[in-house]
């Protein structure tokens, strides 16, 4: 690392600590969260998954990474091995020398962020520096605290030191190398023996080690990034089917040919076939929730790991064009331009989106606009499908849905008859009631609950008190924990507190904690998500969710 080549002098920046947690848990899963400020996101025991947006990478014992603000990061752990993470939330502030009563934020422009890499400590001094640096943060005495601000910059001096010169890597960054040169260079000549050699180990060594970390073989792996590659291209150019085998690095089109029917139960020229309909769909990703039933996979849609998870993993790569699901609103004008070069032949978007979003959508394909907002999602949902050309299918998924919904019933009235369950929602320091038109539908509608006796007055994003909590006697208490760095800090404290642990519903082990997805979604198959997984908690078959 040389300082010179950085926007900021390191003598120029100013550090705050903001929050210290340190977790570990046997298979430890810390679900992707949104880092308001920057995350110093430390593995102090084993090995686990770091999930960076939509990349994953293997960090070992005594490995760093540094995730700016504004990102999104999650730890994933093997289910039986013990993993320890800290997880540090700070500031950068940049003191001007020409205006010295001004501090200026700053971002990944800095030179501790934006080397975006995995970087080292010895384990045992990383270690002793985290449970320090806790330690001192939560001190009730203020000099403490202040001790503990000032071991943090001391860890963060270290780090940059230490990386600054040839730091070794241990073996699973040498591995994440090469793993980074598969997904950057997939279309070229990926043998053993060169990525071998770009992780620094020999052939036979390397090709074991790849398969224990990841869990499959290194030209299984190859052969993987390849196809998503080439499902991507198939759909989004006019590329020809031996073009597409070139870009993708197979010189033989027919052996590629061989090698996609093999891994997905069709033919390229099937496949192609199968998906000419380009359907693009514009604004929430709740609108992936009306289509996914249509068993439509979406030619453009906006998706992101932490907002949509389960179709993000489930669809992504089939799914050509990824349009931003930042944030709802961040990104319109980057995404209509993606949907403007993509060409799709339809467009499913809101009717809550903006006149002026409709009118360029509109110039782009014809739309059809979907309401989040209606009584009746099932007419929504009818309506979709006919302009799709789907209405027996619509038809088949709703008589199922039906069914089940009637299942789950029965399954949680053999418990009790009609449980009285609150849905709760933390957000930063407050605690709101989550009473939306999907909850509604699916606790008190479709499976029976008996809604809590609020006052007048009391509605969806209402704020509560523990003891407005207490009064209206739940039996069963869901939690959704909105998932940034100051809601989370917040809820670690709080959730043990004498205050929260001595309501009924949580000594009785019946505080849920919920997710965002699918419960901040108003989807049909978010609503089928949403009755199986609270059926299952009412009838006793998931207990009290550990703490994020």
């Amino acid at each position: 690392m040389t300082y010179s080549s950085n926007p900021f002098q390191a003598h120029e920046l100013v550090v705050r600590l903001w929050d210290a947690g340190i977790f570990r848990e046997i298979g430890l899963k810390l679900e992707q969260q949104l880092a308001v400020q920057h995350a110093f996101i430390a593995l102090l025991n084993g090995n686990a998954n770091l999930e960076l947006e939509d990349r994953v990478i293997r960090m070992s014992e005594g490995s760093v990474y540094i995730c700016p603000g504004g990102k999104t990061f999650g730890i994933r752990g093997q289910d039986s091995e013990p993993v320890a993470a800290a997880v540090f939330h700070f500031s950068l502030y940049h003191a001007d020398s020409s205006r010295k009563e001004q501090m200026n934020e700053i971002g990944a422009e800095a030179w501790v962020l934006h080397e975006n890499r995995v970087r080292t400590l010895p384990p045992r001094r990383l270690h002793a520096f985290c449970r320090k640096v806790y330690k001192h943060f939560h001190h009730e005495e203020p000099i403490r605290r202040w001790r503990g601000q000032l071991d943090f910059q001391e860890m963060l001096y270290e780090l940059a030191a230490a990386n600054g010169k040839d730091a070794g890597e241990d073996k699973v960054q040498a591995l994440e190398r090469a793993k980074a040169m598969i997904e950057e260079c997939y279309a070229e000549d990926l043998t053993i023996d060169r990525l071998s050699e770009a992780a620094g180990f020999s052939a036979n060594y390397f090709a074991d080690m790849f398969k224990k970390t990841y869990g499959r073989s290194v030209m299984d792996y190859v052969a993987q990034v390849r196809m998503n590659k080439a499902k991507q291209l198939m759909l989004g150019s006019e590329s020809l089917l031996k073009e597409v085998a070139h870009l993708v690095g197979y010189k033989d089109e027919f052996y590629f040919s061989r090698k996609f029917k093999k891994e997905y139960g069709l033919s390229p020229t099937a496949y192609i076939r199968k998906r000419k309909n380009k359907i693009a769909l514009y604004g929430s990703t709740s609108l992936l929730g009306y289509i996914s039933p249509l068993q439509i996979v979406p030619y453009a849609a906006p998706l992101h790991p932490k907002w949509s998870p389960e179709p993000y993993h489930a669809f992504g790569p089939d799914i050509p064009v990824h349009l931003s699901a930042y944030r709802q609103n961040h990104d319109r004008e980057a995404n209509l331009d993606m949907l403007e070069a993509a060409r799709p032949d339809r467009i499913i978007c809101m009717r809550e989106a903006e006149d002026w979003e409709k009118e360029r959508l509109a110039r782009i394909a014809p739309v059809h606009e979907l309401s989040l907002e209606t009584e009746n999602w099932r007419e929504e949902f009818r309506a979709l499908a006919d302009w799709l050309d789907r209405t027996e299918e619509a038809e088949q998924w709703l008589g199922m849905f039906e069914e089940n919904m009637a299942l789950l019933r029965s399954h949680v009235r053999r418990r009790a008859e009609q449980p009285v369950v609150a849905a709760v929602r933390v957000c930063q320091k407050q605690h709101v009631l989550f009473d939306s038109r999907a909850v509604k539908e699916v606790l008190y509608k479709q499976l029976g609950c008996r809604m809590p006796r609020f006052p007048e007055g009391i509605s969806d994003h209402s704020l509560l008190t523990v003891e407005r909590l207490r009064e209206v006697g739940a039996g069963h208490l869901l939690v959704l924990v909105r998932q940034d760095s100051e809601t989370l800090a917040f809820w670690r404290s709080f959730s043990s507190s004498p205050e929260w642990l001595s309501l009924p519903a949580v000594r009785a082990g019946r505080m849920h904690l919920i997710s965002s997805y699918p419960w901040r979604e108003y989807s049909p198959a978010a609503m089928r998500l949403m009755a199986e997984s609270a059926a299952r908690m009412l009838a006793g078959e998931s207990s009290c969710v550990k703490n994020p």
